[in-house]
């Protein structure tokens, strides 16, 4: 976990608990979208290489190869780009936060951190058969603000991470109150310290 302080804006005093990446069916729909745009670039280049052919000109012939060139390309990068951003994009949950990390391997690197005590409750949305079987859902973090929810989409085991963040959130509280409760008994004993030497 380490290598993540790095890069998603961890401080030095929290400890991350947990982080997860989103379900591989998030990944699956540029995939599917790719392979889709791909196969119809191919029909078309197939079309479109039948009619140069009968031509017979040298010129179209590099002109047609050097498009080829290009999309081929250009799919074969949008899909291993795609493949980064599911890597890059990770929730991860400390002692203190949930930080939302989006990012792209050029274009984007956001943060989103949720303060744990701003959490009013944490629910999952998993309908559908689809979903249930395997096993993925969305998180929907309500805030004790007046913003609007924060919905976490296709995650993996919503249930196991829902507990998880629930125990983290009812830890970090406890602990906040100690700390409270130890500082308001510091200033008890200063104060009584300050009545026995008015009083001497």
């Amino acid at each position: 976990m380490s290598e993540l302080t790095a890069h998603h804006g961890i401080m030095k005093y929290e400890k991350i608990q947990f982080f997860f990446r989103k379900h591989w069916t998030h990944f699956l729909k540029p995939c599917v979208f790719g392979v889709s745009i791909g196969l119809l670039i191919l029909f078309a280049y197939l079309l479109i290489g039948a009619v140069i052919m009968s031509f017979g000109v040298t010129f179209l012939y590099s002109l047609f190869a050097f498009l080829v060139i290009i999309s081929s390309i250009f799919v074969i990068n949008t899909f291993f780009l795609q493949l980064f951003n599911f890597y890059f994009n990770v929730i991860i949950v400390t002692d203190c936060r949930i930080i939302i990390a989006r990012k792209t391997v050029f274009l984007r690197n956001d943060n989103d951190a949720i303060d744990l005590t701003k959490i009013q409750d944490i629910g999952v949305i998993a309908h559908g058969i689809f979903r249930n079987y395997l096993n993925y859902g969305a998180l929907i973090i309500t805030l004790s603000t007046s913003a609007p929810p924060v919905v976490i989409s296709y995650v993996p085991n919503p249930h196991y991470y829902l507990e998880q963040m629930n125990r983290i959130k009812r830890e970090h509280i406890l602990r906040r109150q100690e700390i409270k409760h130890s500082e308001k008994g510091k200033k008890d004993y200063l104060k009584d310290i300050k009545n026995l030497e008015l009083s001497e």
